[in-house]
């Protein structure tokens, strides 16, 4: 059996790695990128810390994977007659099952001048370049500016990024001696509460501590448009030094290219109770690319990787599929220094005890994919400074 997995994010690579070594299957790992890249992290990197934490390469992972190939390309087309996928080098990748996993792209949902005139957080080097644009504003305004920073979007990305500014601002004024500077963190958010997808309690809890944190939260407040030096809303302009757009994901275009086989729900795939597209056996869509109850969480895509992977071996084994079942993953979200809003299900747990049930949430994620030894190495990475602040 021969399965070619599409992206290299939590999905793809899990299910790779579940599926290697495993006799009579042949593993083909389809993803424009050298490395697996930790999103769920990514504000740390953006505000100071080590982007070592972030980035574990491919040919690590799969080291000892000997019925494993990696191509470096990215996936453009798809004749379902042939069973046959095509790559941008032109490489063509024929299949008996496909899993796809490609991910989400940042949407800005067509606001005017909101992808010219922003900074997106969507990959490590995005989130490098803004780190020195923060670094770069703070040490070049005068003592008498307000450096206004606006992130928009009030969910975890934009929340974990807000929260943490404040702290990596003051290390910045400390590290290269700039004596005062004046700084407003605006948080605009388009529902009435933050982490909209947790209880209220819960929102309430996380507005209460950026609030304390110093950022200001702009609530039930819609977008219109966005130009150099500020943001359109609907209450009025709000100018700011820097907007960072945190408010939007959908996933890879390449299945609206498709719409007789890929049938959209709500912006995700929608597949049956095998994980499968509609009237095609062989084509999975796992993670946030399948219309699932708990899709866009790693948790959720791992679940998935899981559970594909050894639906996988059991057909390779001429066993029946077994029924997928969802799982609630478990929310957590840093929300500044050592805090966290925890939730699981109906329980609401929040402070240092709940920072601490993320950094073990983040070594589970390491565990997936390395050596116990391994990941508490790069575990570790995470509670480093970048080298810059030594």
């Amino acid at each position: 059996m021969r399965v070619v997995v599409v992206g290299g994010g939590f999905g793809g690579v899990k299910t790779a790695l579940l599926l290697a070594n495993k006799p009579g299957i042949e593993v083909i790992l389809v993803t424009p990128k050298t490395n697996f890249e930790y999103h769920g992290a990514l504000y740390r990197s953006a505000t100071g810390h080590s982007p070592l934490e972030l980035v574990l390469p491919l040919r690590d992972i799969f080291k000892r994977a000997k019925n494993v190939k990696i191509f470096y390309d990215k996936i453009i087309s798809l004749n379902i007659h042939k069973q046959v996928l095509f790559g941008e080098s032109g490489q063509a990748y024929p299949y008996d099952n496909v899993v796809f996993a490609m991910g989400n792209v940042v949407n800005y949902f067509g606001i005017e001048g909101m992808e010219k005139h922003s900074h997106p957080m969507d990959t490590i080097g995005n989130t490098m370049q803004l780190r020195q644009e923060i670094m770069r504003l703070v040490r070049t305004a005068g003592s008498n500016h307000t450096i206004r920073f606006a992130v928009i979007g009030g969910g975890a990305t934009g929340v974990e990024l807000a929260a943490e500014l404040p702290s990596f601002i003051r290390r910045v004024v400390k590290r290269y001696a700039l004596g005062k500077r004046k700084v407003e963190i605006v948080l605009v958010e388009g529902a009435p509460r933050v982490l909209p997808m947790l209880q209220e309690r819960a929102s309430a809890k996380v507005a209460q501590r950026l609030r304390k944190l110093g950022v200001h939260l702009q609530l039930s407040t819609k977008v219109n448009a966005c130009k150099s030096g500020a943001v359109c809303l609907s209450v009025g302009d709000l100018k700011a030094d820097l907007i960072i757009w945190t408010a939007g994901s959908k996933i890879a275009p390449f299945f609206s290219q498709y719409p007789d086989i890929f049938q959209l729900e709500k912006g995700r795939v929608h597949v049956d109770e095998h994980l499968r597209v509609f009237g095609h056996k062989h084509l999975y869509v796992i993670g946030d690319n399948a219309a699932t109850p708990y899709s866009g969480m790693a948790q959720t895509a791992l679940h998935d990787a899981k559970y594909v992977a050894a639906t996988l071996i059991r057909e390779n084994q001429g066993k029946p599929a077994r029924t997928y079942q969802a799982r609630h993953p478990l929310y957590v979200v840093p929300v500044g220094p050592r805090w966290a809003i925890v939730q699981n299900k109906k329980k609401i747990l929040g402070g240092y005890r709940g920072w601490r049930i993320r950094r073990q949430a983040d070594l589970w994620i390491f565990r997936n994919f390395e050596p116990y030894g391994k990941a508490i190495v790069t575990w570790r990475k995470g509670s480093r400074l970048a080298r810059f602040f030594r």
